[in-house]
């Protein structure tokens, strides 16, 4: 009668330890090293210290005992069965029986959860065990941990790893009402900051006001009101050959504080103007914007022609959304339905945009080297659009509406669902 009694009682420590190891792995993913120098600085002997030093190698070793004492109560329990039944088929069907309703049972008060909510005193109570289980393992953790040459990389793909993790976080907090929407949203647009470029939502050439070299303050004056902007690039022969950028409030100063006439020329006042790549990311620029106190840089590309316009507000609006003062004209949607079921788009609106909104799901070949609906419908023709052209992506089929411009570019797209559809989200 001893042997089960024994049989069930290590059965019972190790159901323990796995849970309680379950529980530590879980607190040491979420504390962070400023956690654990407060905990140390109240309880001075506490090794969670030491933990953090070489996080890896014990998180792999909770790892480690955690598998060894989940693998122990399985075989334990079979055994402690088996000793009743006298059959192994019966035992090892018992053993996975218990297991499982155990496991259930277990879950209603999951370690994990626990641990991800109190993980500061979780990791400082389980600390003393974590310690001496992975002095127990000795050297061998540190021999699974990456080479040097591969710590880059790794480190890398842990950052991709939290970020995904991060970005579900955010989103099943704001299922839950824990984050409002807008909340949310401006979380995960923190992060696309990282991944977004600046040609993906800076002004193209041909919708940028110039201001041609020579042009008089009085002149400029009145192309500044006419467009409502308060700084403008200043051209040469062409928009790639930008000499700097004129700010009202120069011209307002020069003008009433009489340093300058109505009819001196522009070039007087241009200050320099910043140039930037249009592969940079709107995380690095804004940074380097806001670390200058830029508000306004030109957008070349590849070959070092002017492809657009970028400004602070044009950086902050992909953070909280657009931005709009008592001055700006009432914005036309992107997507306006019709009355026969179709919808007109503009061609200037974003590929991404445009896909989310018609709930898309574009290959990497279809949007590569594409930023709006325009240049979609381009590459999916495969040449120059002109009015009436018509193409198909996906489920929709894509005509020339409308075209602008000296150049005739294509202004308006009309889309047509080609089986039934869902509205487009506003």
């Amino acid at each position: 009668m001893v042997a089960p009694i024994v049989l069930i009682l290590l059965f019972l420590i190790a159901l323990s330890l796995t849970w309680i190891l379950t529980l530590a792995e879980t607190a040491l993913d979420y504390l962070s090293f400023r956690d654990a120098e407060a905990i140390v600085v109240q309880h001075p002997s506490n090794p969670v210290g030491h933990i953090m030093d070489r996080l890896a190698e014990h998180q792999l070793a909770t790892r480690f005992w955690n598998t060894v004492f989940l693998a122990s109560s399985a075989v334990l329990i079979t055994v402690f069965i088996d000793h009743f039944v006298n059959n192994v088929w019966l035992a090892a069907a018992g053993g996975i029986a218990v297991m499982a309703v155990l496991t259930l049972v277990i879950s209603a008060r999951s370690p994990r959860r626990i641990g991800a909510k109190h993980y500061e005193i979780s990791a400082r109570l389980t600390a003393w065990l974590v310690r001496p289980l992975a002095a127990l393992l000795g050297p061998l953790p540190g021999l699974f941990i990456a080479e040097p040459d591969n710590e880059q990389d790794d480190e890398n793909d842990d950052d991709d790893l939290e970020e995904r993790h991060f970005r579900a976080y955010v989103s099943r907090a704001s299922a839950a009402d824990v984050l409002e929407d807008n909340e949310a949203d401006m979380i995960q647009s923190v992060f696309d900051m990282d991944d977004t470029l600046v040609r993906a939502i800076m002004v193209p050439r041909t919708d940028v006001v110039w201001l041609d070299s020579g042009t008089t303050l009085a002149a400029a004056t009145d192309v500044f009101i006419r467009s409502g902007y308060s700084r403008i690039p200043l051209i040469g022969d062409s928009p790639d050959d930008v000499l700097g950028i004129i700010f009202l409030k120069d011209i307002i100063r020069a003008m009433h504080m009489h340093k300058l006439s109505s009819n001196d020329a522009v070039n007087l006042i241009a200050r320099e103007i910043r140039v930037v790549p249009e592969s940079k990311t709107v995380w690095d620029l804004l940074q380097e914007l806001q670390s200058e106190a830029i508000h306004a840089a030109v957008v070349v590309d590849e070959y070092g022609g002017t492809a657009g316009f970028v400004t602070l507000e044009d950086l902050i609006e992909e953070l909280v959304g657009d931005i709009s003062d008592e001055y700006d004209d009432a914005e036309i949607a992107d997507v306006i339905p019709q009355p026969d079921g179709e919808y007109l788009v503009k061609a200037s609106m974003s590929v991404s945009d445009f896909s989310e909104a018609f709930g898309l799901f574009l290959d990497d070949d279809e949007d590569e080297d594409v930023d709006t609906v325009g240049g979609l419908l381009a590459k999916s023709m495969g040449k120059i659009p002109i009015k009436g052209s018509v193409t198909d992506v996906e489920n929709l089929t894509l005509t020339v509406e409308t075209l602008t411009g000296r150049r005739n570019r294509v202004d308006t797209i009309r889309v047509t669902p080609q089986t039934s559809f869902q509205e487009p989200k506003s």
